[in-house]
Protein backbone atom coordinates (compact mmCIF):
# COMPACT_ATOMS: atom_id res chain seq x y z
CA UNK A 1 0.00 0.00 0.00
CA UNK A 2 1.09 3.39 -0.75
CA UNK A 3 2.33 5.94 2.21
CA UNK A 4 0.32 7.89 4.14
CA UNK A 5 -0.20 11.85 4.02
CA UNK A 6 1.81 12.64 7.40
CA UNK A 7 4.30 9.94 6.08
CA UNK A 8 5.18 11.86 2.91
CA UNK A 9 5.07 15.27 5.12
CA UNK A 10 7.46 13.71 7.38
CA UNK A 11 10.13 12.88 4.74
CA UNK A 12 9.99 15.92 2.95
CA UNK A 13 10.19 17.69 5.88
CA UNK A 14 12.88 15.30 7.35
CA UNK A 15 15.26 15.65 4.20
CA UNK A 16 15.13 19.54 3.60
CA UNK A 17 16.04 19.85 7.58
CA UNK A 18 19.13 17.66 6.19
CA UNK A 19 19.69 19.79 3.55
CA UNK A 20 20.00 23.08 6.00
CA UNK A 21 21.35 20.98 8.52
CA UNK A 22 24.75 20.06 7.12
CA UNK A 23 26.33 23.08 6.61
CA UNK A 24 25.02 24.06 10.30
CA UNK A 25 26.81 21.63 11.60
CA UNK A 26 30.09 21.20 9.56
CA UNK A 27 30.47 25.09 10.48
CA UNK A 28 30.04 23.62 14.55
CA UNK A 29 32.95 20.75 14.71
CA UNK A 30 35.37 23.75 12.02
CA UNK A 31 35.19 25.91 15.22
CA UNK A 32 37.32 23.43 17.13
CA UNK A 33 39.34 21.45 14.31
CA UNK A 34 40.46 22.82 11.36
CA UNK A 35 37.79 22.13 8.34
CA UNK A 36 38.29 18.71 5.83
CA UNK A 37 38.74 19.57 2.65
CA UNK A 38 36.55 17.61 0.02
CA UNK A 39 38.31 15.12 -2.35
CA UNK A 40 39.65 16.60 -5.31
CA UNK A 41 38.09 13.44 -6.90
CA UNK A 42 34.42 13.77 -6.24
CA UNK A 43 32.93 13.12 -9.67
CA UNK A 44 29.66 11.22 -9.17
CA UNK A 45 29.10 7.73 -10.89
CA UNK A 46 27.01 7.16 -13.86
CA UNK A 47 23.48 6.27 -13.41
CA UNK A 48 21.75 3.56 -14.85
CA UNK A 49 20.15 5.07 -17.73
CA UNK A 50 20.85 9.14 -17.80
CA UNK A 51 24.11 10.38 -16.80
CA UNK A 52 25.75 10.85 -13.87
CA UNK A 53 24.15 11.02 -10.61
CA UNK A 54 23.01 7.95 -8.44
CA UNK A 55 21.17 4.87 -9.46
CA UNK A 56 18.11 6.20 -11.69
CA UNK A 57 17.55 10.09 -10.15
CA UNK A 58 19.85 12.86 -11.05
CA UNK A 59 21.89 15.36 -8.93
CA UNK A 60 22.08 18.67 -8.58
CA UNK A 61 25.61 18.73 -10.38
CA UNK A 62 27.50 19.32 -12.99
CA UNK A 63 31.10 18.64 -13.51
CA UNK A 64 34.22 21.63 -13.45
CA UNK A 65 35.62 20.78 -15.65
CA UNK A 66 34.40 21.50 -19.17
CA UNK A 67 34.94 18.32 -21.83
CA UNK A 68 34.00 15.71 -18.25
CA UNK A 69 32.56 12.35 -20.44
CA UNK A 70 30.79 9.33 -18.65
CA UNK A 71 30.09 6.17 -21.37
CA UNK A 72 28.35 3.45 -19.60
CA UNK A 73 26.44 0.19 -20.02
CA UNK A 74 24.16 -1.30 -18.16
CA UNK A 75 21.49 -4.10 -17.44
CA UNK A 76 18.03 -4.62 -15.54
CA UNK A 77 17.14 -7.93 -14.94
CA UNK A 78 13.68 -8.56 -16.16
CA UNK A 79 13.12 -12.43 -16.70
CA UNK A 80 9.83 -12.43 -18.31
CA UNK A 81 7.89 -10.78 -21.22
CA UNK A 82 5.33 -8.27 -20.79
CA UNK A 83 3.19 -9.49 -23.38
CA UNK A 84 2.56 -13.42 -22.60
CA UNK A 85 4.59 -13.61 -19.89
CA UNK A 86 6.79 -15.94 -21.11
CA UNK A 87 10.48 -16.93 -19.87
CA UNK A 88 12.94 -15.41 -21.95
CA UNK A 89 16.18 -17.15 -22.82
CA UNK A 90 18.78 -16.44 -20.88
CA UNK A 91 20.30 -13.53 -22.89
CA UNK A 92 17.27 -11.91 -23.22
CA UNK A 93 16.55 -11.94 -19.66
CA UNK A 94 18.42 -8.69 -19.59
CA UNK A 95 17.50 -5.17 -20.80
CA UNK A 96 20.58 -3.39 -21.51
CA UNK A 97 21.12 0.66 -21.83
CA UNK A 98 24.43 2.51 -22.79
CA UNK A 99 24.32 6.36 -22.55
CA UNK A 100 26.95 8.75 -23.54
CA UNK A 101 26.92 12.10 -20.91
CA UNK A 102 28.82 15.36 -21.68
CA UNK A 103 29.28 18.14 -19.27
CA UNK A 104 30.55 21.54 -20.46
CA UNK A 105 31.46 25.15 -19.06
CA UNK A 106 30.57 23.96 -15.24
CA UNK A 107 27.11 25.10 -16.11
CA UNK A 108 25.23 22.08 -18.57
CA UNK A 109 25.20 18.58 -19.14
CA UNK A 110 23.66 16.96 -22.39
CA UNK A 111 23.71 13.05 -23.16
CA UNK A 112 22.19 10.56 -25.37
CA UNK A 113 20.56 7.32 -24.10
CA UNK A 114 19.85 4.02 -26.11
CA UNK A 115 17.26 2.31 -23.86
CA UNK A 116 16.99 -1.45 -25.12
CA UNK A 117 18.32 -3.80 -27.60
CA UNK A 118 15.47 -2.82 -30.06
CA UNK A 119 16.65 -0.16 -30.08
CA UNK A 120 14.71 2.56 -28.52
CA UNK A 121 16.83 6.01 -27.66
CA UNK A 122 16.21 9.97 -26.48
CA UNK A 123 18.57 12.68 -25.75
CA UNK A 124 18.73 14.02 -21.84
CA UNK A 125 20.39 16.67 -20.32
CA UNK A 126 20.29 19.37 -17.43
CA UNK A 127 21.34 22.88 -16.75
CA UNK A 128 22.86 23.85 -12.93
CA UNK A 129 21.23 26.98 -12.33
CA UNK A 130 22.86 27.71 -8.48
CA UNK A 131 26.21 26.31 -7.93
CA UNK A 132 26.56 25.07 -4.59
CA UNK A 133 29.98 26.68 -2.66
CA UNK A 134 32.16 25.71 0.35
CA UNK A 135 30.93 27.02 3.59
CA UNK A 136 27.24 28.46 2.08
CA UNK A 137 24.05 26.59 3.52
CA UNK A 138 21.85 26.79 0.20
CA UNK A 139 22.06 23.85 -2.46
CA UNK A 140 23.02 23.51 -5.69
CA UNK A 141 19.75 23.46 -8.10
CA UNK A 142 18.86 22.45 -11.60
CA UNK A 143 16.67 21.99 -13.94
CA UNK A 144 16.59 18.63 -16.41
CA UNK A 145 14.98 16.60 -19.32
CA UNK A 146 14.88 13.08 -20.25
CA UNK A 147 13.28 11.19 -22.86
CA UNK A 148 13.77 13.77 -25.60
CA UNK A 149 13.05 11.61 -28.36
CA UNK A 150 10.71 9.55 -30.80
CA UNK A 151 9.08 7.27 -27.95
CA UNK A 152 6.59 8.98 -25.68
CA UNK A 153 4.88 5.64 -24.32
CA UNK A 154 8.90 5.18 -21.80
CA UNK A 155 8.10 3.89 -18.81
CA UNK A 156 10.62 3.75 -15.79
CA UNK A 157 12.10 0.64 -17.03
CA UNK A 158 12.64 1.81 -20.83
CA UNK A 159 10.29 -1.07 -22.25
CA UNK A 160 7.41 0.32 -23.27
CA UNK A 161 8.05 -0.22 -26.65
CA UNK A 162 9.16 -2.80 -29.13
CA UNK A 163 9.70 -4.72 -32.12
CA UNK A 164 6.77 -6.33 -34.15
CA UNK A 165 8.36 -9.04 -36.60
CA UNK A 166 5.83 -9.79 -39.38
CA UNK A 167 5.38 -13.15 -41.41
CA UNK A 168 8.36 -11.45 -44.20
CA UNK A 169 10.78 -10.79 -41.37
CA UNK A 170 10.76 -7.05 -41.46
CA UNK A 171 10.42 -5.56 -37.85
CA UNK A 172 8.58 -2.53 -37.13
CA UNK A 173 8.10 0.03 -33.92
CA UNK A 174 5.19 -1.00 -32.08
CA UNK A 175 3.87 0.03 -28.13
CA UNK A 176 3.41 -2.35 -25.98
CA UNK A 177 -0.46 -2.36 -24.98
CA UNK A 178 -0.06 -2.28 -21.61
CA UNK A 179 2.34 1.17 -22.14
CA UNK A 180 -0.19 2.79 -24.53
CA UNK A 181 -1.37 5.35 -22.15
CA UNK A 182 2.12 6.38 -20.71
CA UNK A 183 2.96 10.24 -21.57
CA UNK A 184 6.86 10.66 -21.11
CA UNK A 185 8.36 12.62 -23.65
CA UNK A 186 9.54 14.95 -22.13
CA UNK A 187 10.23 14.29 -18.38
CA UNK A 188 11.18 17.43 -16.92
CA UNK A 189 12.55 18.20 -13.20
CA UNK A 190 13.81 20.36 -10.78
CA UNK A 191 16.49 18.75 -8.23
CA UNK A 192 18.15 20.01 -5.63
CA UNK A 193 21.88 18.94 -4.05
CA UNK A 194 23.52 19.79 -0.98
CA UNK A 195 27.19 17.95 -0.90
CA UNK A 196 29.32 18.22 2.76
CA UNK A 197 33.13 16.46 3.34
CA UNK A 198 33.24 13.90 6.36
CA UNK A 199 36.67 13.74 7.15
CA UNK A 200 39.85 13.76 4.83
CA UNK A 201 39.12 11.02 2.68
CA UNK A 202 35.26 10.93 1.89
CA UNK A 203 32.20 13.39 1.51
CA UNK A 204 28.54 12.93 0.79
CA UNK A 205 25.64 14.28 -0.58
CA UNK A 206 21.48 14.73 0.06
CA UNK A 207 19.29 15.17 -3.31
CA UNK A 208 15.56 16.26 -3.27
CA UNK A 209 13.94 16.90 -6.46
CA UNK A 210 10.24 16.69 -8.35
CA UNK A 211 9.60 15.78 -11.95
CA UNK A 212 6.56 14.06 -14.37
CA UNK A 213 6.63 11.80 -16.85
CA UNK A 214 9.14 9.17 -15.80
CA UNK A 215 8.89 10.18 -11.89
CA UNK A 216 5.44 9.95 -11.69
CA UNK A 217 3.15 8.81 -14.89
CA UNK A 218 1.64 4.95 -13.84
CA UNK A 219 0.25 5.13 -17.20
CA UNK A 220 -3.14 4.37 -15.83
CA UNK A 221 -2.38 0.79 -14.61
CA UNK A 222 -2.11 1.58 -11.01
CA UNK A 223 -1.20 -1.16 -8.49
CA UNK A 224 0.10 -3.13 -11.95
CA UNK A 225 2.67 -0.62 -12.30
CA UNK A 226 3.57 -0.23 -8.77
CA UNK A 227 2.16 -1.97 -5.49
CA UNK A 228 4.31 0.45 -3.18
CA UNK A 229 7.38 2.31 -2.82
CA UNK A 230 6.43 6.03 -3.72
CA UNK A 231 6.71 9.09 -1.52
CA UNK A 232 4.35 11.43 -3.17
CA UNK A 233 3.45 11.40 -7.04
CA UNK A 234 6.70 12.77 -8.48
CA UNK A 235 8.74 13.29 -5.71
CA UNK A 236 12.29 11.93 -5.57
CA UNK A 237 15.07 11.60 -3.24
CA UNK A 238 18.76 10.05 -2.08
CA UNK A 239 22.24 10.00 -0.99
CA UNK A 240 25.72 9.67 -1.81
CA UNK A 241 28.50 8.56 0.42
CA UNK A 242 31.84 7.79 -1.26
CA UNK A 243 35.03 7.05 -0.13
CA UNK A 244 38.82 7.68 -1.71
CA UNK A 245 40.84 5.50 -0.27
CA UNK A 246 43.52 6.44 -3.33
CA UNK A 247 44.26 9.28 -5.57
CA UNK A 248 42.79 7.32 -7.99
CA UNK A 249 40.77 4.98 -6.44
CA UNK A 250 36.76 5.93 -5.26
CA UNK A 251 33.38 4.08 -3.85
CA UNK A 252 30.20 5.42 -4.07
CA UNK A 253 27.45 3.96 -1.90
CA UNK A 254 23.94 5.29 -3.55
CA UNK A 255 20.43 4.58 -2.22
CA UNK A 256 17.61 6.70 -3.59
CA UNK A 257 13.87 6.74 -4.03
CA UNK A 258 13.03 7.55 -8.05
CA UNK A 259 9.32 8.66 -7.25
CA UNK A 260 7.98 4.76 -7.66
CA UNK A 261 11.05 2.65 -5.94
CA UNK A 262 13.56 2.33 -3.16
CA UNK A 263 17.13 1.02 -5.14
CA UNK A 264 20.84 1.18 -3.30
CA UNK A 265 23.92 0.03 -4.45
CA UNK A 266 27.69 0.28 -4.70
CA UNK A 267 30.35 1.57 -7.38
CA UNK A 268 33.63 0.76 -7.63
CA UNK A 269 35.92 3.28 -9.43
CA UNK A 270 39.83 2.93 -10.51
CA UNK A 271 41.47 5.39 -12.95
CA UNK A 272 37.77 6.36 -14.74
CA UNK A 273 36.54 2.73 -15.10
CA UNK A 274 33.65 1.88 -13.06
CA UNK A 275 31.70 -1.33 -12.08
CA UNK A 276 28.38 -1.04 -10.06
CA UNK A 277 26.06 -3.39 -8.53
CA UNK A 278 22.73 -2.08 -7.59
CA UNK A 279 19.23 -4.10 -6.15
CA UNK A 280 15.71 -2.14 -7.63
CA UNK A 281 12.70 -1.97 -6.25
CA UNK A 282 13.99 -3.01 -2.63
CA UNK A 283 10.78 -2.47 -1.04
CA UNK A 284 8.89 -4.73 -3.45
CA UNK A 285 10.36 -8.54 -2.09
CA UNK A 286 9.77 -11.40 -3.75
CA UNK A 287 7.23 -12.07 -7.11
CA UNK A 288 3.95 -12.51 -5.82
CA UNK A 289 0.40 -12.65 -8.14
CA UNK A 290 -1.26 -10.91 -5.99
CA UNK A 291 0.59 -7.76 -6.81
CA UNK A 292 -1.08 -7.36 -10.10
CA UNK A 293 -1.42 -8.74 -13.51
CA UNK A 294 2.09 -7.30 -14.32
CA UNK A 295 3.66 -9.13 -11.16
CA UNK A 296 6.00 -11.22 -13.46
CA UNK A 297 8.16 -7.60 -14.34
CA UNK A 298 7.01 -4.87 -12.31
CA UNK A 299 6.74 -5.38 -8.02
CA UNK A 300 9.43 -7.88 -7.32
CA UNK A 301 13.26 -6.61 -6.14
CA UNK A 302 15.59 -7.08 -9.10
CA UNK A 303 19.29 -6.73 -10.02
CA UNK A 304 21.16 -4.74 -12.51
CA UNK A 305 24.75 -4.10 -13.09
CA UNK A 306 26.59 -1.05 -14.52
CA UNK A 307 30.15 -0.91 -16.54
CA UNK A 308 31.11 2.54 -17.52
CA UNK A 309 34.48 4.69 -18.18
CA UNK A 310 34.86 8.29 -17.58
CA UNK A 311 37.05 11.18 -19.11
CA UNK A 312 38.16 13.87 -20.70
CA UNK A 313 37.45 14.88 -24.30
CA UNK A 314 40.48 17.31 -24.20
CA UNK A 315 42.94 14.89 -22.90
CA UNK A 316 41.88 12.28 -25.04
CA UNK A 317 42.71 14.34 -28.14
CA UNK A 318 45.77 15.62 -26.71
CA UNK A 319 47.22 11.77 -25.89
CA UNK A 320 45.52 11.09 -29.72
CA UNK A 321 47.93 14.13 -31.11
CA UNK A 322 50.83 13.39 -28.80
CA UNK A 323 50.22 9.25 -29.76
CA UNK A 324 50.88 10.52 -33.64
CA UNK A 325 53.60 12.60 -33.21
CA UNK A 326 55.76 10.30 -31.21
CA UNK A 327 54.68 7.74 -34.55
CA UNK A 328 55.95 10.84 -36.69
CA UNK A 329 59.02 11.22 -34.49
CA UNK A 330 59.83 7.23 -34.99
CA UNK A 331 59.16 7.31 -39.17
CA UNK A 332 61.74 10.02 -38.89
CA UNK A 333 64.12 8.02 -37.11
CA UNK A 334 63.92 4.76 -39.28
CA UNK A 335 64.51 7.32 -41.86
CA UNK A 336 67.59 8.84 -40.89
CA UNK A 337 68.96 5.25 -40.24
CA UNK A 338 68.25 3.95 -43.44
CA UNK A 339 70.25 7.17 -45.01
CA UNK A 340 72.92 6.65 -42.80
CA UNK A 341 73.30 3.03 -44.22
CA UNK A 342 73.31 4.31 -47.73
CA UNK A 343 75.57 7.46 -47.55
CA UNK A 344 77.79 4.73 -45.60
CA UNK A 345 77.50 2.43 -48.70
CA UNK A 346 78.00 5.77 -51.33
CA UNK A 347 81.45 6.95 -49.60
CA UNK A 348 82.66 3.12 -49.45
CA UNK A 349 82.19 3.34 -53.51
CA UNK A 350 83.78 6.56 -53.78
CA UNK A 351 86.76 5.09 -51.92
CA UNK A 352 86.75 2.42 -54.41
CA UNK A 353 87.10 5.09 -57.16
CA UNK A 354 89.62 6.92 -55.67
CA UNK A 355 91.75 4.40 -55.14
CA UNK A 356 91.57 3.23 -58.56
CA UNK A 357 92.33 6.91 -59.93
CA UNK A 358 95.30 7.10 -58.15
CA UNK A 359 96.79 4.45 -60.19
CA UNK A 360 96.28 7.04 -63.34
CA UNK A 361 97.92 9.36 -65.02
CA UNK A 362 99.28 12.38 -62.49
CA UNK A 363 97.58 14.68 -64.69
CA UNK A 364 94.11 13.13 -64.39
CA UNK A 365 94.55 11.95 -61.13
CA UNK A 366 95.54 15.11 -59.12
CA UNK A 367 91.92 16.63 -60.98
CA UNK A 368 90.06 12.84 -60.18
CA UNK A 369 91.08 13.31 -56.79
CA UNK A 370 89.88 16.87 -56.18
CA UNK A 371 86.63 15.98 -57.25
CA UNK A 372 85.88 12.87 -55.24
CA UNK A 373 87.63 14.60 -52.13
CA UNK A 374 84.96 17.50 -52.78
CA UNK A 375 81.73 14.22 -53.21
CA UNK A 376 83.28 12.92 -50.59
CA UNK A 377 83.29 16.00 -47.71
CA UNK A 378 79.72 16.47 -48.97
CA UNK A 379 78.80 13.37 -47.54
CA UNK A 380 80.62 13.45 -44.48
CA UNK A 381 78.61 16.49 -44.01
CA UNK A 382 75.33 15.26 -44.73
CA UNK A 383 75.60 12.31 -42.26
CA UNK A 384 76.61 14.39 -39.49
CA UNK A 385 74.03 16.68 -40.19
CA UNK A 386 71.77 13.67 -40.11
CA UNK A 387 73.58 11.96 -37.10
CA UNK A 388 72.96 15.42 -35.21
CA UNK A 389 69.23 15.04 -35.96
CA UNK A 390 69.28 11.06 -34.56
CA UNK A 391 70.65 12.49 -31.25
CA UNK A 392 68.30 15.50 -30.70
CA UNK A 393 65.11 12.81 -31.63
CA UNK A 394 66.57 10.45 -29.18
CA UNK A 395 67.31 13.27 -26.60
CA UNK A 396 63.72 14.88 -26.58
CA UNK A 397 64.43 17.72 -28.30
CA UNK A 398 62.19 19.64 -30.50
CA UNK A 399 62.34 19.97 -33.83
CA UNK A 400 64.04 22.51 -35.78
CA UNK A 401 62.90 23.95 -38.42
CA UNK A 402 62.13 22.02 -41.47
CA UNK A 403 64.71 21.76 -44.38
CA UNK A 404 64.98 20.60 -47.75
CA UNK A 405 66.58 16.81 -47.45
CA UNK A 406 69.23 16.72 -48.91
CA UNK A 407 69.81 15.99 -52.55
CA UNK A 408 71.64 12.92 -53.83
CA UNK A 409 74.74 13.46 -55.34
CA UNK A 410 75.20 12.47 -59.22
CA UNK A 411 76.50 9.35 -59.91
CA UNK A 412 80.42 9.50 -61.34
CA UNK A 413 81.66 7.55 -64.34
CA UNK A 414 84.84 6.59 -63.32
CA UNK A 415 87.57 7.39 -65.43
CA UNK A 416 88.39 5.55 -68.30
CA UNK A 417 91.67 3.77 -67.88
Amino acid sequence: MRASRSSVALSILALGAALVAVPVASAQDSSATAPAEPPQNDLYPATLNYGTGLIDDQVAWVSPSSGDLWVQTSAKHIPYNLVNQAPLNTSSQWNTNLSIDSHWGGRYEVGFSLYSQNPEWGFFGQALLLKEEQGKSWPAIAVGFRNLGPYPHEERMLIGHDVQIDSTGNGADVTSPFARHFHSTPTLYGVATKSFAVGRTSDASLTLGYGDGLFSDEGDLGRNYNDKGTIAKGLFLGGRYAIHPGPNTRFDFVAENNGFDWNAGVVATWRGISLGVYGTELEEGSKSPTKGTLYNVYNYTKVDLSLGYSGNLYDIAQGVVLRSRVAELQREETRLHLELAKREERITALDDQLRKAQAGELAEVAKRRQQLESEIQAERDAIQKAEDRLKALQSGQQKPPDQPPPTKPDSTTPPAR
